[in-house]
């Protein structure tokens, strides 16, 4: 599977098109997706799933808004965790690797300044051959950033024992009101590590919204080592449609030099 697979995400998602309400609000939303994932040059391959749950401080107001984004341009305050498992098998071995997070952002009331923090954990379970079990291992982050106006935010995230020196990072999502329900998303961010192997990390997305219900999108990952000379690109196609204003089915596919992944997933919004 390639690129030209965007145009199946596109009638998958569409096919499940109904009409919107045009006033609506939600205050606690449930997520999963299954991710399917084959490593390039190698028999190995995995699977991911994930859940997240988040609650709203304030019900989330819909009204005029794509739908999955009405919470961002509503400078919606909110709780949230999640959990994760992959599985990667290879040459008749398995590993096991699990993630949980709980975390909080927060909008300062009358101000253009977002707070946010958190905790995640992570554990893995692998051969010993490979390795070996270890125990959860916890950090904490927290982000800062500034939306000086409407579906704009600007934000950098830090993780607990990285200083700043050895890796920083800054991030940027837009969301633009074009003509009638249509809207453009814009995401980019970029981050310069002196930690592990990768030095500089460029990710850049963008999704068109058809109507309030269906966008589609695409975007790249580009990182650069420092180990090694050159740099390895991702590219990825995505499309999500709420066929409810209360839920919705999305699916991604990525396409890259290490690995390949196709992801379904669904949300119900309360």
């Amino acid at each position: 599977m390639k690129i030209k697979l965007l145009p199946a995400i596109i009638a998958a998602a569409g096919f499940l098109s109904a009409p919107f309400a045009l006033a609506a609000t939600y205050q606690s939303e449930l997520s999963a997706a299954y991710d399917d994932v084959d490593y390039e040059d190698s028999d190995a391959d995995g699977r991911v799933i994930g859940i997240e749950g988040k609650y709203y401080f304030a019900p989330v107001d819909t009204s005029n808004h794509p739908l999955a984004e009405a919470a961002f341009i509503e400078k919606s305050s909110n709780v949230y965790a999640q959990l994760a498992t992959e599985e990667v098998k290879f040459a008749g071995q398995k590993a096991d690797f699990y993630g949980r997070l709980i975390g909080v952002d927060f909008y300062i009331p009358n101000s253009l300044f977002f707070l946010g923090a958190g905790v995640q954990e992570f554990k893995s379970k692998v051969p010993a051959v490979v390795g070996q079990s270890s125990d959860w291992e916890s950090n904490w982050f927290i982000k800062a950033g500034v939306a000086p106006v409407t579906g704009l935010l600007v934000w950098s995230e830090f993780v607990e024992d990285v200083d700043v020196s050895e890796e920083w990072n800054i991030n940027g999502k837009y969301v633009l009101p074009l003509s009638g329900e249509q809207a453009l998303n814009v995401e980019a961010s970029y981050e310069k590590s002196k930690l592990g192997f990768t030095d500089d990390t460029i990710t850049m997305a963008a999704d068109y919204y058809i109507d309030r219900n269906l966008s589609i999108g695409t975007g790249f990952v580009n990182t650069s080592y420092t180990s090694v000379s050159g740099a390895e690109t991702d590219y990825f196609v995505r499309a999500r449609n709420f066929f409810t204003d209360k839920a919705s089915l999305e699916l991604s596919y990525v396409d890259g030099e290490v690995e390949n992944s196709l992801m379904v997933g669904g949300t119900i919004r309360f």
